[in-house]
């Protein structure tokens, strides 16, 4: 019964990982910073710190209600 709910969650928790790391790459990219170099404009370190936190501390951002919502009716 909940088997169903956390699989959704894991594929969602992977796509915001990979929607950080997209904007993280967008950022190297727009403010040239080569890897593997962390520091550089504000705007590239706001960024990246960002993408960087949130993925090694196991935080995630809470999923939308309206997800939530889909999800209880299954």
């Amino acid at each position: 019964q909940n088997l169903p709910r956390m699989a959704a969650l894991s594929v969602l928790s992977a796509c915001q990982q990979s929607y950080f790391t997209l904007q993280a790459g967008k950022a190297r990219s727009k403010y040239k910073v080569t890897p593997p170099a962390v520091s550089g404009s504000p705007e590239f370190e706001r960024i990246f710190h960002a993408h960087f936190y949130l993925s090694k501390s196991g935080v995630h951002i809470r999923p939308s209600p309206v997800f939530l919502g889909i999800l209880r009716s299954c």
